[in-house]
């Protein structure tokens, strides 16, 4: 019978000790024995460790693979201590809306449960989670681009919701890749993020993978360990149960999905002397004047090229385009809502310095990490069909570095050394 994975906030509190029961038997057999494939260090380790997982990202593995993760540890939970654990499943936490209490759903203040560094600090929720998963239509753009793709990786629920929270929002051992999954919110944070996965697949009619055969790493040794076997949550003996929030919240249209074909693509110049890092150093932001696209244009968007992904930190780019005339001011809401286009979080990427851990000999693979660039894509149709002339418009992207991981705002002046584009572009397109 297929079991339901609910809202941690809707559990009593029997469910909430069996959960914390299960989790706690997965933990004491890590104490006794560090390399049992069956304990909580280890299963913590196919996402921490390159040299037993890591975890994909940067790519259309990203969702499978941790599909894959929360399938068979949560097997291992319901197999700790049956018949009390027997449908024991994952709980998500829906991040999407703010808790009446608190920053964190209140389970994660029981012990068991609970960690003592994560950032307690009020930290606004990322705003384009809902609109990712209910307007855009297509996979790649949703999920991550194939490992091969040329000139394509991340997907838009990763580059932005996903990193932030992981840097800016939860901090702690979630804002280092390489600690993430210690904390067990971990895995309520990414059961909701399976979550908006199955109900994007649901509005979009599951539509197939781009990779369909290729291997989780990590998982190798398991029945199921390619992203076809990790489509279809049934087919795992799972599903969500949704809450009346978050009926509400998927209760809108599916938009029509319109093909559109490139006509023009140009850089963008910069309004500075220095080298960009310099720039942000100084001023916290860089600005670039637009280049005019063809009449024919119908959508604009500003494509930053290879963005760098970051090994000794997280920030964040904020993008707005506004008139020349109208200077740039982070601080007013106003200017916020009328000019803002977007944002990347960048999350820290794996080190390659990784310790193997202590594993034993479960060297599946060499160290892998995160891509070690980024493509990102900012739609500026709105700006430009508003102003009228392209080239009266500036681009402003402000550069904001991601707390402590308690919360506290960093100082970490060598991060600006990691900032790297390789170029911006504006691409006009127009429908096919």
């Amino acid at each position: 019978m297929v079991k339901k994975r609910r809202d941690i906030n809707e559990l009593d509190e029997n469910q909430i000790s069996d959960y914390i029961h299960a989790l706690n038997i997965l933990r004491a057999r890590s104490e006794q024995a560090p390399d049992d494939e069956s304990g909580y260090a280890f299963q913590a380790g196919l996402h921490n460790d390159p040299f037993i997982g890591p975890c994909e990202h940067g790519n259309d593995l990203f969702l499978a693979w941790h599909r894959a993760h929360l399938h068979y540890f949560e097997k291992l939970l319901q197999e700790a201590d049956p018949p009390r654990t027997a449908n024991v499943t994952i709980p998500f936490w829906d991040w999407i809306h703010p808790e009446t209490s608190g920053k964190f759903p209140a389970a994660f203040t029981k012990p068991g449960l609970l960690m003592p560094d994560r950032n307690n600090s009020p930290t606004e929720l990322p705003p384009d989670t809902l609109q990712i998963v209910t307007e855009e239509t297509d996979w790649n753009e949703f999920g991550g681009f194939p490992k091969e793709h040329s000139t394509r990786n991340y997907g838009k629920l990763e580059l932005g919701p996903h990193n932030y929270m992981h840097s800016f929002y939860i901090g702690g051992r979630m804002a280092n890749p390489s600690t993430a999954a210690e904390d067990p919110i971990y895995w309520s944070f990414h059961a909701f993020i399976d979550l908006l996965w199955a109900e994007w697949q649901r509005r979009n009619s599951m539509p197939s993978s781009t990779s369909p055969d290729a291997d989780l790493r990590g998982f190798l040794t398991k029945p199921k360990h390619k992203v076809r076997d990790f489509q279809k949550t049934t087919d795992l003996d799972y599903e969500y149960e949704y809450t009346n929030k978050l009926d509400q919240a998927f209760g809108v249209d599916q938009p029509e999905h319109i093909r559109y074909e490139l006509l023009a693509a140009e850089s963008l110049q910069p309004l500075f002397s220095d080298e960009l890092d310099l720039e942000l150093r100084r001023e916290l932001r860089a600005q670039f004047t637009l280049p005019s696209p063809p009449a024919a244009t119908e959508m604009a968007i500003v494509r930053l090229q290879d963005l760098k992904v970051p090994t000794s930190g997280s920030y964040m780019f904020r993008a707005y385009v506004h008139p020349k005339e109208v200077p740039f001011n982070k601080d007013d809401p106003g200017f916020q809502h009328q000019y803002g286009v977007g944002y990347v979080a960048l999350w820290k990427s794996h080190a390659t310095s990784n310790s193997h851990g202590g594993h034993g000999d479960h060297r599946h693979h060499g160290p892998s990490h995160h891509p070690s660039s980024c493509i990102v894509g900012f739609d500026v149709s709105r700006q430009l069909v508003i102003h009228g002339n392209a080239s009266d418009l500036v681009l402003t992207l402000q550069y904001i570095l991601a707390p402590n991981p308690t919360g506290e705002p960093q100082s970490n002046p060598d991060l600006v050394k990691e900032v790297q584009i390789e170029d911006i572009l504006l691409e006009a397109y127009a429908q096919s």
